[in-house]
């Protein structure tokens, strides 16, 4: 994303920095805090995020003009409740996508979305047979592709247990000359857009389609031949970390709360990630009041190409020197706190100082007689990942990104048992009407709380 300075230089920093009135936090802060970021309030800024999307084409994508009109959003409602707010230039390599064409058989044009930093086709796409793997056959494993003639042709498979890296490259030795996935899901007729972690792993044009579409090429005659055409191009590129924090606390001990505010081009991103950042802002908001009140320094962070691979955080994170990385008491993050089908996973390190903020996570919902389950801190890859490779304490929350509802759980939570969590992820219709309400309201207190509880702490990240 163009058109943003980092503002957050030597001299801001140094004034970020600067030792606050490291006061004793006022009795009872966490349970008021928690008490002004309702669901309904968070809401509105869900709402406001979204009329953004919609006049952006639908989207707010890290590279997007609805990135930048939502960082303006973020921004405007910050200075407007009294805090400085700085921006983190952020550098990275964007893959700009010129071309996505899938023709095969009868069947027409076919959505196909090109696998991010994966090589394009020649110019003008190529031709060449199809190749589904048959049933029974995942892809795993080299074995899977013998005696299907795959030389030269596009092979079709199904997302599996194993990365698609390995997929790819296992096609890719076989002959294959290009790569078309997609995933099962409840909801087939779902695209997802995949991202090459590691590019030079990947040597053949890479796109995905639907479960729908996927089927209706399987069953194309043998031999039906394909055309694809996949055109894009790197380009250097910066996004940006918006920043703000409390006037008082002790700055020796940093608490961090953040949220990413990018979406997927695909879609408005309002579950994943606006509740999140949406709940971060009215924590912010509602704390402005008492932000001299803390005994712990709270910093408000807003990232950008989280959706990208942690581009924004990961930045931040690297850029801390090793007095600034002994600074932090904590980092709180959460993914899709809304989730249509709901459930609430807390995240947990299993030991230490992180363990500890999930004990505060757990305490709040059981107090509130609110079901949980816990999963281990990566389950959910975003923005507190580069923290905790760093040895900073890390938790947080989601309420279900893409994994299917147990009938257990649909008796535990409600919802629909035999369904996605959210089956509009990384898809359109991801807009502010679709979010669960109810888990919101549950939700975004619980991250208020927590936040507040480690804002007052006198002991935590302490020796």
């Amino acid at each position: 994303m163009r058109g943003f300075r980092w503002a957050l230089g030597a001299v801001l920093l140094a004034a970020l920095l600067l030792p606050g009135s490291a006061s004793a936090a006022s009795p009872g802060l966490a349970g008021w805090l928690a008490s002004r970021v309702t669901g309904d309030a968070v809401y509105a800024h869900l709402v406001g995020l979204q009329r953004i999307a919609d006049a952006n084409g639908g989207t707010r994508g890290y590279d997007q003009p609805g990135f930048a009109e939502s960082v303006r959003y973020v921004s405007a409602r910050l200075r407007s409740a009294g805090y400085q707010v700085g921006y983190q230039t952020v550098p990275y390599t964007d893959f700009v996508v010129d071309n996505e064409t899938l023709q095969a058989g009868g069947l027409g044009p076919i959505r196909a979305l090109m696998t991010r930093f994966t090589p394009s086709t020649p110019p003008g796409g190529l031709d060449a047979r199809l190749v589904p793997l048959p049933a029974g056959r995942t892809g795993c494993a080299a074995a899977d592709y013998e005696g299907l003639g795959v030389p030269g042709s596009v092979v079709l498979l199904a997302r599996s247990s194993c990365t698609l890296q390995v997929q790819q490259h296992l096609a890719t030795a076989a002959g294959a000359s290009a790569v078309l996935t997609y995933r099962r899901t409840p909801s087939p007729e779902n695209i997802y857009r995949f991202i090459a972690f590691d590019p030079p792993d990947f040597t053949v044009p890479t796109a995905s389609v639907s479960e729908e579409d996927g089927v209706r090429l399987t069953q194309l005659a043998t031999g039906a031949k394909v055309h694809l055409d996949l055109q894009a191009r790197n380009v250097p590129s910066t996004t940006v970390n918006v920043i703000a924090e409390t006037a008082g606390g002790d700055p020796g001990h940093v608490v961090l709360t953040g949220g990413h505010l990018d979406s997927v081009t695909e879609g408005p991103g309002i579950n994943d990630n606006a509740s999140a950042a949406g709940t971060v802002l009215q924590t912010a908001l509602s704390l402005a009041a008492r932000q001299r009140d803390v005994m712990n320094k709270v910093r408000f962070v807003f990232w950008g190409a989280e959706e990208l691979g942690d581009i924004g955080s990961g930045y931040y994170a690297a850029a801390l020197s090793p007095e600034e990385r002994g600074r932090f008491t904590a980092v709180l993050n959460a993914e899709l706190i809304a989730s249509p089908n709901a459930v609430r996973f807390v995240w947990d390190t299993g030991s230490g100082k992180g363990h500890a903020i999930t004990e505060l996570f757990t305490r709040w919902f059981t107090q509130h007689g609110l079901p949980y389950a816990t999963e281990p801190f990566d389950a959910v890859g975003s923005d507190h990942l580069p923290f905790h490779d760093l040895g900073i304490p890390v938790g947080g929350l989601d309420s279900g990104v893409l994994g299917v509802k147990t009938p257990a759980q649909a008796a535990e939570y409600g919802g629909q048992a035999g369904q996605l969590f959210d089956r509009c992820y990384h898809q359109p219709c991801d807009r502010a009407e679709g979010i669960n309400r109810t888990a919101l309201a549950e939700n975004a207190p619980a991250m208020a709380w927590v936040l507040g509880s480690l804002a007052s702490d006198a002991s935590l990240g302490r020796a």
